[in-house]
């Protein structure tokens, strides 16, 4: 009943977005934030905001109760997955709090899904990606742990000798691209030692300023391409940011100490890690970043081998 009123409510007043409504009050909130989230998480609010929270929008804030919001989220709840309900209630719940701080909103959310990954074997990965123009992007994550943004953000002038510094990220916003001079995280800031298999990959610098992109193609062409590869390999499908978890279980296998993992990875945590008090210590560094590189050498030197061995037999 509260759910066909507040449908009702909206229909009649559709457009009229007063003062007191909860879509002004919205549109107050994301241009609240916006010098303060990044790029891709305003245009997600803007999203949230435009797509789901119409019936919502012609709505006094001190009307909305959680009796509205509980048959509100029972609606979402039937087409949407209880990740997305939850993203949406957190956005409707903090347009309301930042007007009324006061306001009591206590609903029952989807209770959330526990998903579990079926990964290929890495060595199956970076077979599949051996000398085609992906191979590049593939290993930068799959072996460096980047994001797909901090991939596409990376420019010639973050390398210095063998050092790579990840501190710019490519990311979508509301009206295309942006290269941020931060990466998603204070941690995900990080400085690598670039083993020379990727070196090797990406060349030198002849040719290209400091600005210029080390992996120059869009996150959909990357992606395409990517996905194209893995089929003709007779592997599954898989989301590229799928690389990274490949990156943590291979670090999970070889035994590196969390500490270590966490800063390559540029991962946050309160329990495990606490980033601000503790350091590491160089020779530990270069015993970690060795023992990874070995593990990735013998891949890619397996692989060569093998390519030799049938040369050699077709001869």
């Amino acid at each position: 009943r509260v759910e066909r009123e507040a449908a009702a409510y909206a229909d009649e007043h559709r457009g009229e977005i007063s003062a007191d409504t909860f879509g002004y009050a919205a549109r107050q909130y994301i241009e609240m934030k916006r010098n303060v989230l990044s790029p891709t998480t305003v245009r997600y609010y803007v999203q949230i905001n435009d797509v789901y929270c119409e019936k919502l929008e012609s709505i006094p804030i001190c009307d909305i109760n959680t009796s509205l919001i509980q048959n509100f989220i029972n609606n979402l709840t039937a087409e949407k997955s209880p990740k997305t309900v939850r993203n949406i209630y957190g956005f409707i719940t903090a347009v309301i709090y930042s007007v009324n701080p006061n306001t009591k909103i206590n609903v029952t959310l989807p209770p959330r899904e526990r998903k579990f990954k079926e990964l290929p074997p890495p060595e199956a990965v970076c077979a599949a990606v051996r000398g085609t123009k992906w191979e590049l992007p593939v290993m930068l994550s799959i072996w460096l742990s980047l994001r797909m943004s901090e991939i596409r953000g990376l420019r010639y002038g973050d390398i210095s000798g063998s050092i790579l510094t990840v501190r710019n990220a490519l990311v979508m916003g509301e009206e295309g691209y942006i290269l941020k001079s931060t990466t998603k995280t204070y941690n995900s800031t990080r400085r690598l030692v670039i083993p020379n298999y990727i070196q090797n990959l990406i060349g030198g610098k002849e040719g290209h300023s400091d600005d210029d992109f080390i992996v120059p193609y869009a996150y959909s062409t990357i992606y395409k391409g990517f996905q194209r590869t893995l089929k003709a390999a007779g592997l599954p499908s898989m989301p590229f940011h799928d690389l990274r978890h490949m990156n943590a279980t291979v670090m999970l296998r070889l035994g590196i100490p969390d500490k270590y993992a966490m800063e390559r990875g540029g991962w946050s945590s309160t329990n495990i890690l606490k980033s601000v008090y503790q350091n590491t210590f160089s020779d530990d560094r270069i015993t970690v970043d060795k023992k990874i590189d070995d593990y990735f050498d013998s891949i890619v030197n397996s692989s060569n081998d093998s390519q030799c061995n049938t040369k050699m037999q077709h001869k």
